[in-house]
């Protein structure tokens, strides 16, 4: 067996774990690389893998040490993560054909398993040469030493592939899509990145570094103006002086279906579509004054985006724009609860408010005079404030350092309504977000990440207050880029980041289009599933519903593989016309069989000749030389040189024009 056929299983393996690795824990990333190099230096030296008992010790330590650090975890993450240590470990047990097969197949599903986690073009292509590369070494573990080698097998397994695709691609179109009915959680929340459920300071600071997409959004009308680009998501209600977060509304998770996504249809002027990252909570995005336009999304009593399962994959929804309703009003309950404080923190802050009560007459004034107090005094944004300590970071923000981010300005200002006994709350999410490629979609990104406030108003329900607006307006207007161009900092943790360079003028065409080609991949390939198949199908002439999506894909399929017999049959008939001597064979049965000769192509050579020398007795030396030339060309091993093939052709055609002759000499002998 060629041992060279473990080179492109490496390379496999390699492209593999590259795309794990981010999720995976060093130590096991490292043993796996260790065991799967060890495996491949035994194979090309000929060596035969652990002995049983070792190998046996070494699986037992490596699983101990698995449940050490997973702690007793099952996800699907934990799963595909032991799946890396076995397929490691089985390198190590590479001693009989069967083990190569074994080996084989479970890198294959390895494969396909990573797609869990990168759906992107580009880890998609490289898990396609993967499999390429697994089915190239079956080729040559398979050919021997002289065929099965390099590119010979490349080229067979090239050959595979391309016959595939168009069965591959018709599947993809027409059969019909049927989701997972249950909900298994995906991935671990290591990794993920986005809003969490609580703001302080610093906390949506440290986003302001990150450019990964948080969400795209497509609009079926007028794309709104940046500064009304509030992607709201969360309400947070309660402080304890430092922090907020937000009392429970139910939020836990249970056992789900997993939900389709929306349909790729077209958009209504109203409505507008997001595609969300997975971000391994519940919550979404969308602008105020929304309602769901799709059944895979709900709101909670708050008016926030919710989905009844954390978003651990790619999700698209749909949203519609509603005229606001009358304001309900705001029980005597709710309103405590909203002006409610935790007592001895920010003194100065409370009685500088209570000053302005007295010289402000009505709560409307007094919330302008607020606003107007972060624009008036010397207030500073930036990405890297002095600290603000543990206590009294209200007082500390605006009396002593005057400078910070998005969520310390929400903070005290939401602090000061209440103290003012106006009910208020802090909203985060994402504020603005960047054209894609002609205008077609937003892409919003992490550092788009924003806090800002509601207040309750009699007669107007909750009003949205920002006054990062009021310190820095190009912020609302222009995005964080333009806000902190003048400061530097921006994206300083990332020197690779193309987002970082946007000015310049070919990397801005670049990265644009690559966004693009990946959102419309994410949106027509991987997003491709029930809604957005019958949305597709249902422009073809027709009624396609899922039933009919089955008889089509069934019939399909039936053409394709009759198709694909029709065509092999073919190909081996011409395959087998391509041998000179192969055709010099075909002449001679079918001159049998015109001149009656009771031998055909069901007997042997030596019957045929035998039969045709009987029958036509002076032919009897050609044929007999004609047979002797045939036998040789088909059953010597050595190859038959190309002065034979001409002396068997001259040979037919003697015996062709003869033939004639032959039947009379026949006759004669016969009378």
């Amino acid at each position: 067996m060629n041992r060279h056929h473990l080179d492109p299983w490496v390379a496999a393996f390699g492209l593999i774990l590259l795309a794990q690795v981010q999720r995976l824990p060093l130590w096991l990333s490292l043993g796996a690389c260790l065991a799967v190099v060890s495996g491949w230096l035994l194979q090309r030296h000929r060596k035969r893998g652990l002995r049983p008992l070792w190998l046996g010790v070494l699986a037992v330590l490596s699983a101990a040490a698995f449940w050490a650090y997973y702690r007793g975890q099952f996800t699907v993450d934990t799963a595909a993560s032991f799946l890396v240590l076995t397929v490691a470990l089985k390198w190590l047990e590479l001693g009989r054909r069967r083990d190569l097969f074994i080996l084989f197949f479970i890198q294959c599903y390895l494969a396909v398993v990573t797609l869990l986690f990168h759906q992107s073009m580009l880890w998609t292509g490289g898990l396609l040469a993967s499999l390429f590369l697994l089915f190239t070494g079956l080729q040559m573990a398979l050919g021997g030493r002289a065929q099965g080698m390099g590119v010979e097998a490349m080229k067979r397994s090239a050959l595979v592939f391309v016959k595939m695709l168009p069965v591959v691609i018709v599947l993809f179109i027409f059969f019909p899509r049927i989701g997972p009915l249950w909900s298994v959680p995906l991935v671990s929340e290591q990794g993920t990145t986005g809003l969490s459920d609580t703001m302080e300071p610093g906390a949506i600071t440290s986003l302001a570094q990150n450019d990964d997409p948080a969400f795209r959004v497509t609009f079926g009308g007028d794309t709104p103006d940046p500064g009304q680009r509030y992607w709201q998501a969360l309400v947070l209600d309660r402080f304890d002086g430092r922090r907020w977060d937000r009392r429970s509304l139910n939020d836990r998770e249970g056992i789900s279906r997993v939900p389709e996504d929306a349909s790729a249809g077209d958009l209504a002027d109203d409505e507008y579509e997001v595609m969300l990252e997975p971000h391994g909570r519940r919550w979404g995005f969308a602008l105020a004054d929304s309602v769901p336009a799709s059944a895979n999304v709900s709101l909670n009593r708050n008016g926030m985006v919710r989905f009844e399962r954390s978003v651990d994959t790619r999700r698209r929804y749909r949203m519609q724009y509603e005229q606001p309703t009358e304001a309900r009003r705001l029980s005597d309950a709710e309103r405590r609860f909203y002006t409610r404080l935790p007592g001895g923190t920010n003194e100065r802050t409370r009685g500088w408010v209570a000053q302005q009560r007295r010289e402000v007459d009505g709560r409307r004034a007094l919330i302008r005079h607020l606003m107007e107090h972060f624009n008036q005094k010397p207030f500073h944004y930036t990405l890297q404030p002095e600290a603000l300590g543990n206590a009294d970071t209200v007082d500390a923000l605006m009396f002593e350092t005057r400078e910070g981010f998005c969520e310390h300005y929400a903070s005290a200002l939401a602090f000061m309504l209440r103290s003012a006994d106006i009910p208020a709350r802090i909203v985060t999410g994402y504020l603005g977000g960047e054209a894609g490629v002609d205008n077609e979609y937003l892409i919003v990104r992490q550092y788009d990440a924003h806090a800002w406030v509601q207040a309750w108003l009699r007669g107007r329900g909750w009003v949205r207050l920002d006054p990062t607006g009021m310190i820095a307006p190009e912020r609302i207007e222009s995005g964080l880029r333009e806000a902190m161009q003048d400061q530097g900092g921006f994206l300083s943790d990332d020197p690779f980041s193309m987002n970082r360079y946007a000015d310049v003028g070919w990397v801005n065409w670049m990265r644009l289009r690559l966004d693009a080609a990946n959102y419309y991949w994410q949106r027509w390939v991987v997003g491709y599933e029930g809604q957005t198949q019958l949305s597709l199908l249902g422009r073809l002439p027709g009624d396609i519903d899922r039933r009919m999506l089955g008889v089509i894909t069934a019939s399909l399929v039936a053409l394709l593989i009759l198709a694909g017999v029709g065509i092999s049959l073919l190909r081996a008939r011409r395959r087998h016309f391509r041998d000179p001597w192969y055709r010099l064979y075909d002449q001679w049965c079918r001159w049998l069989e015109r001149q009656g000769v009771g031998a055909g192509r069901s007997d042997t050579l030596a019957a045929q000749v035998s039969a045709a020398g009987r029958r036509f007795p002076a032919l009897a030396p050609d044929i007999r030389a004609l047979g002797l030339l045939l036998e040789r060309a088909f059953y010597d091993p050595g190859q038959p040189d190309q002065q034979a093939l001409a002396q068997a052709r001259r040979l037919m055609n003697a015996i062709r024009k003869r033939k004639s002759h032959g039947r009379s000499g026949n006759t004669a002998t016969a009378e």
